[in-house]
């Protein structure tokens, strides 16, 4: 079991610095600030700010992030970061956003491992970056070239014979 799970963490940390996830603007109301990002077809992740109104003590203060299905009974791919930092300025912003992509790409991963399903549609909102890198990083990996132009494809393939 620690030698699939070290494979997982491999293969995210190699993975998510060539993923991307389109977030939305951040948009202010009152004291929060929030962004979202599409999954897939069904969920979202929201990355929300708390402003701590000046009191240091405010336990709702910080950086939190959270996933909601859209139309669907279970999350399948759930993220609850409650109180994630609480620092609030563009650099927790960004780790925030990829410990996302590293929390995703793991989820992805244990659940391609556990179904041996293809991820199209449940991770279309991932998407890669430099393909060739994430070609190279999966060769790597298993020992196996593969051809997979999707997240959900290159992930498929590289636990194909896990």
């Amino acid at each position: 079991m620690s030698q699939t799970l070290s494979r997982l963490t491999l293969c995210s940390a190699l993975l998510a610095p060539i993923v991307t996830l389109d977030w939305s603007a951040p948009r202010r109301r009152g004291a929060t600030v929030q962004s979202v990002a599409s999954v897939g077809t069904l969920s979202d992740v929201i990355l929300q700010t708390v402003d701590d109104e000046d009191d240091a003590q405010d336990p709702c203060g910080g950086l939190s992030v959270w996933s909601r299905t859209r139309g669907c009974a279970t999350d399948p791919f759930p993220i609850r970061l409650w109180g994630f930092s609480r620092h609030t300025d563009g650099a927790a912003w960004q780790q925030a956003q990829r410990t996302v992509h590293h929390r995703l790409l793991m989820q992805a991963q244990a659940k391609v491992l556990l179904t041996d399903q293809c991820l199209r549609g449940q991770l279309d909102g991932l998407r890669l970056t430099d393909i060739e890198a994430a070609r190279r990083s999966v060769a790597l990996i298993s020992g196996r070239e593969t051809r997979a132009t999707c997240l959900a494809d290159l992930l498929h393939d590289l636990h194909a014979t896990a």
